[in-house]
C-alpha cells in the first residue's frame, strides 16, 4: 500500500513538471513573408534625326493651299495692207494655283531632337522651309474663246486664233499669280504645313512638335 502511494505521487510530480515546462515555452508566431518592390530604371527612347527625316521626307511635297481664279482678256490683231485684216477675241480662263512646302529641303540642320523616356516625351523642333506656289494649272474644260470677231474678208486674211489664243492664256497665268499672291497663298501655305506636319509626327506617337519658319 505504501509503495504504491509512492508511485502516485510520483507520477503527479511527473506531470506537475511536463505542464510547467509546456507553459514555459513560447508560442512562436508564423515568420512574416516581405515582399520587396524590384525598382527599375527608365529606359529613355533613343529618336535618332535621320529616322525622322525618312518619315518627314517620305511626304515629298506639301501642298496645302489651291486657288481657282476665273479671269478673262481682250486681244486684238491687226495686219495686211493698211490693217485690213483684224481679228479680235475675249478668253476666258480657269486657273488652278497651288501653293506648299517642298518638305525635301528640310535638312539636318534644320531638325533638333530631344530624347525623352517615351515618344511622347521626345521633344522635336523643325525648322520649315518657305512656302512658294508649286504649279499653276489651266482647267482646259472650261476655259474657252468666249467671243471671236473677223474681218469681212477673213477668207482673204486668215485667222491668228491659236496664237492669240495662247497669248491671252500666257497673260492670264500670270495675272493668276499675282491675284494668288494678293491673297496671302504663300503664307496660308506655310501656316498649313506646320499644322500638316506636326499632325505627321502626331500620328507617330511624338507629341512635343515644335514647328518654326526657317
Amino acid at each position: 500500500m505504501r509503495s504504491l502511494t509512492i508511485a502516485l505521487l510520483l507520477a503527479i510530480i511527473a506531470f506537475a513538471g511536463f505542464m510547467s515546462l509546456k507553459s514555459l515555452t513560447p508560442d512562436f508566431a508564423p515568420v512574416p513573408t516581405i515582399s520587396i518592390a524590384m525598382l527599375t530604371t527608365p529606359t529613355t527612347v533613343v529618336v535618332s534625326g535621320p529616322v525622322i527625316l525618312d518619315a518627314v521626307h517620305s511626304q515629298a511635297r506639301l501642298e496645302t493651299v489651291s486657288m481657282t481664279f476665273a479671269l478673262d482678256q481682250d486681244l486684238k490683231k491687226t495686219w495686211g495692207l493698211e490693217g485690213v485684216c483684224q481679228e479680235s477675241i475675249t478668253y476666258l480662263a480657269y486657273f488652278n494655283v497651288t501653293a506648299g512646302v517642298d518638305l525635301q529641303q528640310i535638312g539636318a540642320g534644320d531638325l533638333v531632337v530631344e530624347s525623352g523616356a517615351t515618344l511622347a516625351q521626345t521633344a522635336i523642333t523643325i525648322k520649315l522651309p518657305p512656302a512658294a506656289i508649286t504649279h499653276m494649272e489651266l482647267d482646259t474644260q472650261r476655259s474657252r474663246v468666249v467671243h471671236n470677231q473677223v474681218s469681212i474678208i477673213s477668207q482673204f486674211c486668215g485667222t491668228h486664233l491659236p496664237d492669240m489664243v495662247l497669248e491671252a492664256q500666257t497673260n492670264l497665268q500670270k495675272q493668276a499669280q499675282a491675284a494668288a499672291l494678293d491673297k496671302n497663298i504663300v503664307t496660308m501655305a506655310q501656316e498649313r504645313a506646320g499644322f500638316a506636319l506636326q499632325k505627321l509626327l502626331l500620328s507617330l506617337g511624338f507629341t512635343q512638335v515644335t514647328v518654326q519658319p526657317r
